[in-house]
């Protein structure tokens, strides 16, 4: 995620995303409070520019869900912007990068 501002980790977990009648399976490599870089496991094809996301954190039992817009993409990676999700949501997040920073995963 280049060009962003604010704190980002590491991470590994489930990630939904849908655009349109699409949906794909993906995993979150990296995350912050604004956005997400995702690995499809495969060449990314053009699944649209906004997308919505479901967020699987290993902390929490129900999904976060956000809309997102595509920022860059490179090879199977992708990297999404938050447009749309809600405070809490978003609290969770801080809450998730803060579990990265003690589990030992670097915070940039």
């Amino acid at each position: 995620m280049r060009g962003r501002v604010g704190l980002r980790a590491r991470t590994d977990f489930r990630v939904i995303s849908k655009s349109g009648s699409l949906r794909s399976q993906c995993r979150g490599i990296e995350i912050s409070s604004s956005g997400i870089v995702i690995d499809r496991g495969r060449r990314f094809r053009d699944g649209g520019l906004i997308q919505t996301l479901e967020l699987y954190l290993p902390e929490r039992r129900r999904p976060l869900r956000a809309l997102a817009r595509s920022v860059w993409v490179s090879g199977s990676q992708q990297a999404l912007k938050f447009v749309s999700i809600s405070d809490a949501d978003r609290l969770s997040l801080a809450e998730h990068l803060d579990l990265q920073s003690r589990r030992g995963f670097p915070l940039n």
